[in-house]
């Protein structure tokens, strides 16, 4: 019964309109990072490494940390809240502004990689999900679950989205699915990116785009490339990539 609930379901969402989008407000999403289980997957970590590690930093997750999703008509901008570090100091940041025109498809991101910054300008990435037979609440609504594989980075991502949110986005840049992404789970825990506050009350929203973006101008596939190097030779020099780039 509960399949073919389900399965009614996902047939409502495919058959809305994708190009929908009506919704003023902000998300708060908390980001946890299990260092632990990150390594543990490092082909060159021996497993007294990864004990030794698990004892030294136990079952510490910490208070993660705190991203805001703004939306606004059709554009999206994902970028750092409030955050504070355990010892009340704050957060030092790298660049990280992904702005979205889910009109017109396109993305133009600042960003940082190993200290260099870069804008990128590209057409939206496009996401293979394949929506699986699970529901479950976040911060009141009814979310399903979907799958998809980042190649560059190895990992299989799973995303809860709810059609109770007319926009089709989520945190981190991802989107392409009926509804607003309102968790992302990376390799089953090792990040863990969660809804933790949604406000659709406020009266104008400003969208926090930068006046200028400082950086080289170019593509997500010479970023990803980028991205990939550095992961392949940061592992076959037996060192840990996700040190320095972001999980």
């Amino acid at each position: 019964m509960l399949n073919k609930c389900i399965y009614i379901i996902i047939i409502i969402l495919l058959s809305m309109d994708i190009n929908a989008q009506d919704v003023e407000g902000t998300i708060v999403y908390n980001r946890k990072t299990d260092w632990i289980s990150i390594m543990s997957r490092l082909p060159f970590m021996t497993q007294e490494e990864i004990d030794r590690n698990r004892l030294t930093w136990g079952k510490r997750s910490g208070r993660g940390r705190n991203y805001n999703l703004y939306l606004k008509g059709n554009k999206s901008v994902y970028t750092y809240g409030e955050n504070e570090s355990e010892s009340g100091w704050s957060w030092k940041s790298e660049e990280y502004v992904l702005v979205r025109d889910h009109k017109s498809k396109k993305a133009t991101d600042a960003r940082e990689f190993l200290g260099k910054k870069y804008v990128i300008k590209d057409e939206m990435p496009k996401y293979k999900w394949k929506i699986l037979n699970e529901i479950k609440e976040i911060e009141g609504y009814l979310c399903m679950k979907a799958e998809t594989k980042d190649p560059i980075k190895g990992q299989t991502i799973h995303a809860w989205f709810t059609d109770g949110i007319n926009f089709f986005g989520g945190p981190e840049g991802f989107s392409g699915l009926p509804g607003m992404i309102l968790e992302i789970v990376v390799n089953e825990s090792d990040v863990v990116i969660s809804a933790t506050s949604i406000d659709f009350e406020q009266a104008d929203v400003k969208l926090p785009i930068p006046k200028k973006m400082k950086g080289k101008e170019i593509d997500f596939a010479v970023f990803d490339n980028k991205v990939k190097d550095f992961i392949d030779q940061s592992i076959e020099g037996e060192r840990n990539p996700f040190w320095r780039i972001r999980y």
